[in-house]
């Protein structure tokens, strides 16, 4: 890459603007004709990565990402693009098979020692970061540093760290520098703090109720760790915050929040990305061409348009002409995504064999499974039943559980490539496992209670039943042939549940998650194999089941 000034002296306004933009297409194998014209005029300068859209596996991921990059050097500067994707772990990893996927936030915050966690985060961001750069991608849209708190609402998904934001920013900015340490560009998302509400800023504008000395103790100490740490990029949240905008703008398009609060009072210096302009708050009230010439105008270095939309550089170039938008403030943002593409993307893709060394290696399989199995959370062992060290090798163990639907934008465990029969095969010499839908009817109950009196052993699990409450239905119809003795019930997702589930369960525990470690952790638990130490990272059923909660042990 020439010199930068002179590259931004020479540039059109579409081609400033074309830096700005972060745009995303279908295929798997090539780079469309249309985008593949976008990237090589500049009009397109970074793509982000889809699961549905783009993934097979990492050696077509890597292959493919060579394509895009051929196409982005041939703008006439030969500026590369940045290659982005939502590899958080947990519930939300695009890339699914051949690769190390991590338990999540909420798992690495159950673990209960302090610095054990830490360096779990860490392991986990650099095991992330190493698989990444060997597929070419250089940027992870990670980690999420939003808070959770009861607040009354159940805590719906395990993207969070938990409620206690000095523990989630130290393991944010833990996970921050294991990501950097492998080369790879780091998100902290999103800013200035998505709440643990019943709105989904896909389709509906949020609006954050809390003074600035609030969010100052605690919503943005995680962001303020993020920083501290050397965080790459800041992602923007659609939600307005009328203490600091009293126009309820959306942080997105907010020149007083960004500008004002994250570069002045936080005194972040990195590049900040707008959640996706095309998300329905956003472009039903302003447009797309509208929220992209504010959101730049606002503070924003790159912007989020997912595919479809091929003018967006000439929204934000044809801004300038009309005075909505500074030179200035266009050229400030240029500036700052070239600097970081000259010092974050390689001259060229890793070459094939890269992916095959890096990608689920033991090395890193080893990692991510060590802060599963210490995640765990053991809830109540009242019946003694816990471990399964003994049990007769005929005995014949049932799990009974919901499907692993996509409960909500940012989640894709309905491709996770795996069985639950499957992992727990591995440490059991029968398994028989009966899927039912996370509403289960009449049909399914009668199934699962002649499992639940045909074998020794049942594994029930709950998805997010206090959402759904016909799978507690399900279980007292399975409690009425499993007894205590054999009845071992497990929250899969959300730890809401383990408030909705009956106080009378004797056996109770919970993962975090259904990545593929945190079900081999369960297994493993269940039969001895490990040890529970995992506490709850937040509480749930308004202090029935605080944070903090998880035995130390079997009893």
């Amino acid at each position: 890459m020439k010199d930068i000034e002179a590259i931004i002296g020479e540039m059109t306004l579409e081609e400033k603007a074309g830096q700005l933009v972060m745009s995303s297409f279908t295929d798997r194998y090539e780079v469309p004709a249309d985008m593949d014209r976008l990237l090589s005029e500049g009009a397109v300068g970074s793509i982000l990565y889809f699961s549905g859209c783009n993934v097979i596996d990492p050696a077509q991921l890597r292959d493919l990402t060579e394509k895009v990059q051929a196409s982005a050097r041939r703008n006439r500067f030969g500026i590369p693009a940045f290659v982005a994707i939502d590899q958080e772990g947990g519930q939300l990893a695009p890339i699914t098979q051949g690769v190390s996927v991590g338990p999540g936030n909420m798992a690495l915050a159950a673990i209960r020692d302090e610095a054990e966690a830490e360096r779990a985060a860490y392991e986990n961001g650099r095991v992330t970061g190493e698989e990444l750069a060997s597929i070419g991608i250089t940027t992870c849209f990670a980690p999420v540093v939003d808070l959770c708190y009861e607040e009354g609402l159940p805590v719906k998904d395990n993207r969070y760290f938990g409620s206690d934001p000095v523990r989630a920013g130290k393991l944010a900015a833990a996970f921050i520098r294991g990501l950097s340490s492998a080369g790879v560009m780091s998100c902290a998302k999103h800013f200035p703090g998505q709440r643990n509400v019943d709105i989904d800023s896909h389709f509906e504008l949020d609006v954050i109720p809390y003074s600035v000395e609030a969010m100052m103790g605690r919503e943005w100490i995680p962001f303020k760790a993020a920083i501290e740490a050397g965080v790459s990029m800041m992602m923007t949240l659609h939600a307005g915050f009328t203490a600091i905008d009293p126009t309820n703008t959306p942080a997105t398009l907010s020149k007083p929040i960004l500008e004002g609060t994250l570069k002045g009072t936080l005194g972040y210096r990195g590049l900040v990305v707008s959640d996706d302009i095309q998300m329905k708050p956003i472009k039903d009230r302003y447009g797309i061409e509208g929220a992209l010439v504010r959101c730049v105008a606002a503070g924003v270095d790159v912007a989020i348009v997912s595919g479809g939309v091929s003018e967006a550089n000439r929204y934000i170039a044809d801004g300038v002409r009309r005075g909505e938008l500074s030179e200035a403030r266009l050229n400030e943002a240029v500036r700052k995504v070239l600097e970081h593409k000259k010092a974050a993307v390689k001259d060229r893709v890793p070459p094939a064999g890269a992916v095959k060394k890096a990608c689920a290696s033991k090395k890193n399989l080893a990692a991510v499974q060590r802060s599963a199995d210490r995640s765990i959370t053991l809830v109540r062992n009242d019946a003694g039943l816990l471990p399964l060290a003994d049990i007769p090798k005929n005995a014949r163990l049932s799990i009974i559980r919901p499907t692993m639907g996509r409960l909500m934008m940012s989640d894709n465990t309905n491709f996770y490539p795996f069985d639950f029969k499957d992992v727990f095969s591995r440490y059991f010499d029968r398994v028989y496992e009966y899927p039912v839908g996370l509403q289960p009817n009449e049909t399914e109950a009668l199934g699962a209670a002649d499992w639940a009196f045909m074998t020794d052993y049942v594994v029930f699990c709950t998805y997010n039943a206090y959402k759904w409450p016909e799978q507690l239905k399900l279980l007292e119809a399975v409690r009425a042939f499993a007894q205590d003795t054999k009845l071992i019930v497990v929250a899969l997702r959300s730890p809401a549940d383990l408030a909705a589930i009956p106080k009378d369960v004797k056996t109770l525990l919970a993962t975090y998650g259904v990545a593929e470690p945190s079900l081999h952790a369960l297994a493993r638990t269940l039969r001895g194999d490990i040890t529970p130490d995992g506490i709850l990272p937040v509480g749930v059923g308004d202090g029935a089941v605080p944070r903090g909660t998880g035995l130390r042990g079997w009893k």
